[in-house]
């Protein structure tokens, strides 16, 4: 079977992509599990797989406020790009990420400046 042209799978395999995943929840006891932390989870890996990428952590901040962007969670991920040891993000969608656009704009930024690439398992190329 012949796979289509996909720019993210591509340029992950010419960079040897080592992936972590971010998932999040503002409420530890999400009411719908469709959007819980192990849904985020199982779609970021599911991702991965299909797209060939090592995903070798998934950080997680439950009960945290995408409008904080100082969660544990997210701070250990960008420690984790910020010495090397991951060049590609991967999110389930940007709303776990942030939900200001000018923090989203700064988080993408910092990955760009480290050379790591966001990538929003249900929209595509985050940034």
């Amino acid at each position: 079977m012949k796979r289509h042209p996909n720019p993210v799978r591509d340029a992950v395999q010419r960079i040897g992509a080592l992936a972590v995943g971010y998932v999040r929840v503002a409420a530890v006891s999400q009411s719908d599990p469709r959007f819980g932390v192990n849904a985020q989870g199982a779609t970021i890996r599911a991702f991965a797989k299909a797209e060939g990428i090592e995903l070798i952590r998934v950080f997680e901040d439950a009960g945290e406020s995408a409008h904080n962007t100082r969660r544990p969670g997210l701070l250990a991920l960008i420690a984790t790009i910020e010495t090397g040891q991951a060049n590609v993000i991967i999110i389930s969608d940007l709303t776990r990420l942030a939900r200001d656009t000018c923090d989203l704009r700064h988080l993408a930024d910092l990955f760009a400046r480290q050379g790591v690439s966001l990538v929003s398992a249900t929209e595509g190329r985050g940034a």
